[in-house]
């Protein structure tokens, strides 16, 4: 009784729970709703006027009148403007990813015109290496890598070909509207060229797994879930993938609405597409005539020579030519087949096997001769109507594997005393890829001679017997064809010749069918004999065999024809579209209503071109001005990589559950501006950098620790460590070993041996790059998704596993490491060190030079000069090290391995500035941007 009290009373409170929590808890998706508290990022865009500040004399354009106000507001001063190195080394790092040289270090800072600052800007946004730099943003957002992913992470040979056309994108400073379309529906597009085609490559970043044993359809899937929730995280800044299984929590986004969504890319066909570029195609133009031409004039060399002196040649050979070899067709005197089929001989002389059989079989052909010397052997395989296609071999196809072919030779009287003959040089007229003729005899009885797809005609193959082979007279020669390897390919008819020829000419000779010819005067032969041994005479005469393969080798280094072998990955629509239904708990297996294509209720309503919309409708729809999500979403991005925070901290997160605007009416002036613009991102990427915003100080502000410790205020500008990639470029770009060749394949660095033996079954090669290869920018390093470069890894680069739209900033014992020892950051100390001591020759004063490369260095890596104070320092520790060095000449020879100095004696002092570059290298400041 108790026990059923209880059972009732614990029952009434988890109801009453129950129901209080749903009557004290309002619906998540309440503040979205149309027609209530619309949420902010819902509203429309309104961009008002800048505000008004007190300080005017500090605002240099209007996005700062926004931030001052603010400030003002809160009786905070911004900060001052950073030194003139630090804003040139900042936009360097910030719009194209690289240091800068030292001498426009002296040009920035002494330049007295008041517009320096735009004028350096818009030389940046002109680098070819801009598109490089921000291109590394949009393939985060893509989760582009160079393989699969997944256990067997094969290789995609043509990812590349999508990120080149990004970087080329960025460059030309395509409109973000024209940007977004090409990729979503770049095959849509009316007229749709190459690059847009291209583009839509932006798909096919997703996970691949081509394993044994998967459902395809659970894989395709799951690339089409991806390929949703991207596209709305990237454009729209909303977490829909959260709605893949049940309705949004927190956000008024249903399941139904969610697939509704993702309908756009369940139609989507993965192709590998023409992707030549026209500078690509203008080239191959061009380098083809060039090869054309030249190809002409070895032609014009060949007609002159066959013209004035082919003739005479072939003249000459053929009255001092060999003798021909006449062939002596075999008699048999038995013949026996080792499974008992019944071979029979007919008046030519060549052997039928008269039942097909399919189990495999070994043909003995017994026969004598009188001949005391046997130079060569000749099989000849010959075909018959009454054979599958004609034969001459019994396979259904026409072809025979013929695995081994045995001569046995003794005296006719003494058959005891037979021996096995050697043959040598095999030839044939024609053997398959994978069945040489050699293979015949050579032992092996998984291997041997094939003729398809050749088949239905007359084949032959000439074996040259042991040199110096002599015969007692009356000779009983014993010949085995052996077929071993698969069913049914048995030799259906052959003959077997023999000659005394001394070294008859090879099967080419037999090929062409002049035997006969050669057997005539030349005044005799036909017109189509003289013909085939003037072809002949080219193949064995000197002159003709040079002209011809240097015509063939010449023709072999044609260019080849992008069109044909640039190839990029791509999507397309289908001929019928897929039916989309919603997945029960997100389960591709068990299906629910039919859905149709379409966008969240509580986002503006989609109007489709025709009676289905389609991907080009959803992307005319993302850009459209009634969309308020977009713009807002792409400036708050290019904001981010700026400051380090985006105004909207959520940055992929504008629902409910995401972070309010710091600068509301900042965000909506910023995104109606951009708009306003026609979509210009240099044009936004100026405005940005050209604020006086952008060009405070970074100092940290001790009076602000605890008013704004995340600088949310924009009181100053924020300090940032450059990202993985730029690192890399950072080291390699001051040892002046970079190669700064823009857009290619990807490249494989060195990196540790063991790395790549950490994926799956051995299958990862890493083949180390090499030549200018192996110095090209982070952003080209192959990039294997199950055993990525460690140390972009060590950087937090992402994973590219999914979408990333912001990389977190660590700082680890492991980076610190990675800079000191990584063969990468080793090799570039090394050079950076030599590029010192080169650059900088020693003086008579000692203490100069020293002074002198000092200056150098932090000019190099840092963009500034160094405080008396750090010279000092700095010069303590060379002193330091050269003294330690001058003692130890085999930690000189390890620290110099490669760049050693013409003067041996000299080793230690350049390995000693090679530990000042290593020191650098590993500077916190070097690896910031201030």
């Amino acid at each position: 009784m108790q026990y059923k009290r209880f059972q009732t009373n614990t029952l009434w409170w988890i109801f009453v729970v129950a129901i209080v929590c749903l009557v004290s808890t309002p619906l998540a998706s309440e503040p979205l709703r149309r027609g209530r508290d619309v949420h902010w990022s819902l509203q429309p865009i309104e961009a008002g006027s800048p505000p008004s500040v007190e300080d005017t004399s500090w605002v240099r354009n209007d996005i700062d009148a926004f931030v001052l106000s603010r400030l003002e507001a809160r009786n905070v001063r911004p900060s001052p403007p950073a030194s003139r190195n630090t804003l040139l080394r900042r936009l360097s790092l910030d719009l194209i990813g690289l240091p800068t040289l030292p001498e426009e270090l002296d040009s920035f800072t002494g330049d007295p015109h008041h517009d320096a600052h735009e004028r350096l800007v818009d030389r940046l946004l002109a680098s070819p290496h801009h598109g490089e730099r921000w291109g590394r943003y949009w393939l985060d957002m893509a989760h582009y890598a160079d393989t699969n992913g997944y256990t067997s992470d094969e290789v995609r040979p043509n990812a590349w070909r999508w990120r080149e056309w990004v970087i080329g994108a960025l460059n030309k400073n395509v409109p973000f509207d024209k940007f977004t379309l090409q990729q979503l529906a770049g095959d849509l597009l009316p007229g749709s060229t190459i690059d847009d085609r291209v583009a839509t490559g932006f798909y096919r970043n997703t996970l691949r797994n081509n394993e044994g044993g998967i459902d395809p359809e659970h894989d395709r899937v799951k690339r089409t879930v991806d390929r949703t929730n991207t596209v709305a995280q990237v454009w729209l800044g909303i977490t829909m993938g959260c709605c893949q299984c049940h309705a949004h929590k927190y956000d008024p986004i249903t399941q139904e609405e969610y697939f509704s969504f993702y309908s756009f890319f369940n139609t989507l066909n993965e192709i590998d597409t023409e992707a030549a570029g026209p500078h690509q195609v203008e080239a191959y133009v061009r380098h083809k005539a060039t090869h054309d031409a030249e190809h002409e004039k070895i032609l014009a060399s060949i007609r002159d020579y066959e013209e004035k002196e082919l003739q005479d040649n072939l003249r000459a050979w053929d009255a001092t030519r060999p003798r021909p070899a006449h062939w002596q067709p075999l008699r048999a005197q038995r013949l026996s087949s080792k499974v008992g089929k019944e071979l029979s001989q007919g008046e030519d002389l060549s052997v039928f096997v008269t039942r097909v059989d399919g189990r495999l079989d070994t043909y003995v052909f017994v026969a004598e001769t009188d001949l005391e010397e046997i130079t060569a052997i000749r099989l000849e395989v010959l075909p018959d109507d009454r054979l599958p296609s004609k034969g001459p071999g019994q396979a259904g196809n026409g072809n025979f594997v013929l695995t081994d072919f045995r001569v046995f030779a003794a005296p006719a009287d003494d058959e005891a005393g037979r021996r096995r003959l050697t043959l040598e040089n095999p030839s044939a007229d024609f053997s398959s890829k994978t069945g040489a003729v050699s293979q015949s005899v050579d032992g092996d009885p998984f291997a041997g001679w094939e003729i398809h797809p050749r088949a239905g005609k007359r084949h032959f193959a000439i074996y040259e017997t042991e040199r110096g082979l002599q015969l007692p007279g009356r000779t009983l020669l014993t010949f085995e064809l052996q077929h071993g390897l698969r069913d049914y390919h048995n030799i259906g008819k052959f003959r077997i010749s023999v000659t005394s020829t001394s070294r008859p000419p090879g099967s080419k000779l037999v090929e062409v069918g002049i035997v006969d010819a050669l057997g005539k005067s030349p005044e005799t032969r036909s017109e189509e004999e003289r013909v085939a041994l003037l072809d002949y005479f080219r193949t064995v005469d000197p002159r003709s065999v040079d002209l011809a393969r240097a015509r063939d080798r010449h023709a072999a280094a044609a260019p080849h024809d992008p069109r044909r072998s640039v190839r990029a990955r791509a999507v397309v629509e289908p001929p019928e579209a897929r039916e989309t239904r919603v997945h029960l708990r997100g389960d591709f297996r068990r299906k629910g209503e039919v859905v149709s294509a379409g966008v969240p209720v509580v986002l503006p309503e989609l109007t489709p071109r025709g009676p289905r919309p389609d991907r080009l409708d959803l992307a005319r729809w993302i850009l459209s001005r009634q969309n308020p999500l977009t713009a807002r979403v792409i400036v708050n991005r290019v904001w981010q990589q700026y400051f380090g925070r985006g105004l909207v901290v959520s940055e992929s997160d504008f629902g409910t559950q995401g972070e309010p605007p710091s600068h509301p009416e900042l965000l909506d002036w910023l995104a109606e501006w951009f708009r306003e613009s026609e979509w210009n991102l240099k044009a936004l990427h100026r405005l940005i950098v050209t604020s006086a915003t952008y060009r405070q100080s970074s100092v940290a502000r001790p009076e602000l620790a605890d008013r704004d410790p995340y600088n949310t205020w924009l009181a100053r500008q924020n300090r940032l460590r450059v990202e993985a990639e730029i690192i890399r470029d950072l080291a390699l770009a001051s040892s002046g070993l970079l190669h700064l060749r823009v857009g290619g394949p990807s490249v494989r660095p060195p990196q540790p041996a063991d790395v790549a033996r950490l994926g799956f079954n051995d299958d990862v090669k890493w083949q180390t790059s090499t030549g200018v290869d192996r110095h090209r920018r982070g952003l080209y390093t192959f990039f294997q998704r199950t055993v990525p470069y460690p140390m972009l890894l060590t950087f937090d680069a992402p994973d590219s596993n999914n979408a990333c739209t912001l990389r977190d900033r660590s700082n680890t014992p492991l980076q610190a490491l990675t800079l000191w020892n990584d063969p990468v950051f080793l090799e570039a100390a090394r050079a950076l060190g030599r590029r010192i001591v080169h650059e900088v020759p020693a003086g008579d004063e000692r203490e100069q030079t020293i002074t002198g490369r000092l200056r150098h260095i932090f000019r190099v890596c840092l963009s500034r000069d160094p405080s008396v104070q750090e010279v000092a320092i700095a010069r303590s520790f060379f002193e330091a090290q050269l003294t330690r060095l001058e003692d130890a000449p085999e930690s000189v020879a390890q620290i110099v391995e490669g760049v050693p100095l013409r003067d041996s004696a000299e080793d230690a002092e350049l390995a000693a500035w090679i530990t000042v570059a290593r020191t650098l290298i590993n500077m916190d400041e070097f690896i910031t941007r201030e």
